[in-house]
C-alpha cells in the first residue's frame, strides 16, 4: 500500500506539466489540498453516519496529532515549492525528499522507535540514489542558503506528517478518520492560502483536470492508502518505501514526457529500487509496527 501510495505521489510533477503555463505553484499546491481535504471530509461524513450514527467522536488526546499532521502537510507543500524554486527542481526536491527519511528515524527515535540497521542501510543506500537520480552531481553553481533551510524544513514536515498519522492509526482510530481529520486540516489552511494566490487557472478545462487528479488521486486514495500502511509500518519505514515516488517521477518523466536519463541517473534509478526493496522485505509481525 506503501508503495503504491508513492507511485501515486511520483504522478504529481508529470500531471503539472500538462496543466496551463499560467498556474503558480503555490496555488497548485494549495488547490491541491482543498480538493483533496474537501473530498476526504466528506468521504469521512458518511463513511462515519454509516457505521456510527449521529455518534460524536471521541478523539481525546489525539486532537494535537491531527493538527501537527495538517500543519505539516501545509508546511511541505509551501516550504518545498520555494526550496525548489531556489535552487533549481533537481537539488530542491533532493534535499526534501532525501532528507525526509532521516528526519523520520529521528523523530521515531525520539518516541522510542528506534531504527535498525537495515533501515539505516535502505535509506542510506536510497538517499545516495536520489542524489545521482536529481542530477545534482557535478553541479557548479553555489547552493542558496535560505532555499536550502525551506527544502531541509519541507523534509522535516513530510516526516513530521508520517509520524503524527502514524500516531492516530497506531492508538486504534480508524485509517479514514485519521487521514481525513489530518488532510482535513491542512485543507483549511489551503483554503487560506487560496486567498494570496492567482487561481485564474482553475477556469481551464486542463487546469481543472489537473486540480482534479492532484486532489481526488494524488491526496485522496495516496494518502488513504498511505495511512493504512501506517498501521502496520513505522514513519521512517513508510518515508523510506515512500522514495519510490521519484523514482516514478523519473520513469514517467522518460515515458510520458520524453526526457532522457544519464548513466549517473540510471544507476540511481537502481540505488533507489535496491533500497525501497530492502526496506520493503523486512519480516512483520501482525499489529506491531515494522522498523525496517
Amino acid at each position: 500500500m506503501m508503495l503504491a501510495a508513492a507511485v501515486l505521489f511520483g504522478t504529481t510533477g508529470t500531471a503539472q506539466a500538462f496543466g496551463p503555463a499560467a498556474a503558480n505553484p503555490l496555488s497548485v499546491g494549495a488547490v491541491r489540498q482543498v480538493v483533496g481535504g474537501t473530498l476526504l471530509l466528506a468521504i469521512l461524513v458518511v463513511w462515519w453516519l454509516r457505521n456510527h450514527g449521529f455518534r460524536l467522536p471521541r478523539w481525546s488526546g489525539k486532537v494535537g496529532w491531527v493538527l501537527l499532521g495538517g500543519a505539516c502537510v501545509m508546511a511541505f507543500q509551501a516550504t518545498f515549492f520555494f526550496g525548489t524554486r531556489g535552487n533549481g527542481v533537481a537539488v530542491g526536491t533532493v534535499l526534501a525528499l532525501g532528507s525526509s527519511p532521516l528526519f523520520a528515524g529521528l523523530f521515531d527515535w525520539l518516541r522510542g522507535n528506534r531504527p535498525s540497521r537495515r533501515w539505516l542501510a535502505a535509506t542510506g543506500l536510497a538517499v545516495v540514489g536520489i542524489v545521482l537520480l536529481s542530477g545534482a552531481v557535478g553541479r557548479a553553481a553555489a547552493l542558496e542558503p535560505l532555499p536550502v533551510l525551506a527544502s531541509l524544513v519541507a523534509g522535516a514536515a513530510y516526516a513530521g506528517y508520517a509520524v503524527a498519522t502514524a500516531a492516530l492509526v497506531q492508538q486504534g482510530v480508524a485509517a479514514l478518520p485519521a487521514t481525513a481529520a489530518v488532510v482535513g486540516t491542512s485543507g483549511l489552511l489551503g483554503a487560506v492560502v487560496c486567498t494570496f494566490t492567482d487561481n485564474s487557472w482553475l477556469t481551464e478545462p486542463r487546469g481543472l483536470a489537473v486540480a482534479l487528479w492532484l486532489g481526488g488521486v494524488t491526496v485522496v486514495v495516496s494518502y488513504l492508502l498511505m495511512g493504512s500502511a501506517l498501521r502496520h509500518l513505522s514513519a521512517a519505514t513508510a518515508i523510506t518505501l515512500g522514495l519510490a515516488e521519484p523514482l516514478t517521477a523519473a520513469v514517467l518523466g522518460v515515458v510520458v514526457v520524453g526526457e532522457t536519463l544519464s548513466p549517473p541517473q540510471a544507476a540511481g534509478v537502481l540505488l533507489v529500487l535496491g533500497g525501497v526493496l530492502i526496506a520493503g522485505t523486512a519480516r512483520a509481525v501482525p499489529g506491531v509496527p515494522v522498523v525496517a
